[in-house]
């Protein structure tokens, strides 16, 4: 890890598409056509969770994107494995390892928080997004930091279910 980093918007390095609730009336507690992320409670140890489904398509996030939660709690994140529907409080970023983890540690070090605005519930929009600002390295180093953040999450992982 000899390259330079630099600071970098995250708009300007991932693609971002912010969530868009499909009518209530087309939403099902049973499997149906499409997996709906509609915030936190979707949201389980860093993975999409399904619980409700969804008819309509609104906006999509698609199998390996990260998932950041826009609402209270703001900046908790998840992968998908799955193709999705993603409803307002939620975020789809198309972005690779060294992204997710940046942006868990953003989360666990109150980035978001800090950012929000709203005075019933935290919240943050489509330009606090993309204008975060952070430190990165080239992409092949991104790659190498990521695999060793994840490798080093499924160890914690493992050891905690004893």
């Amino acid at each position: 890890m000899t390259n330079t980093w630099e600071q970098r918007k995250l708009g300007d390095i991932a693609e971002i598409t912010m969530g868009q609730s499909p009518a209530g009336s087309t939403y099902s507690d049973y499997p149906t056509k499409h997996i709906l992320v509609q915030g936190n409670a979707d949201l389980k140890n860093g993975w999409v969770y399904p619980r409700i489904w969804t008819t309509q398509v609104t906006k999509q996030a698609y199998n390996g994107d990260l998932i950041m939660s826009v609402r209270a709690p703001v900046g908790a994140m998840a992968k998908t494995s799955y193709d999705v529907v993603i409803g307002r409080g939620v975020a789809a970023i198309h972005g690779n390892e060294f992204i997710y983890q940046k942006l868990v540690s953003m989360c666990e070090n109150n980035y978001w928080s800090k950012m929000s605005c709203g005075s019933t519930f935290e919240s943050i929009n489509s330009n606090d997004l993309k204008s975060a600002e952070f430190s990165v390295p080239l992409e092949d180093e991104q790659s190498r930091i990521g695999s060793f953040f994840s490798e080093l999450d499924q160890l914690i992982t493992l050891h905690q279910r004893k």
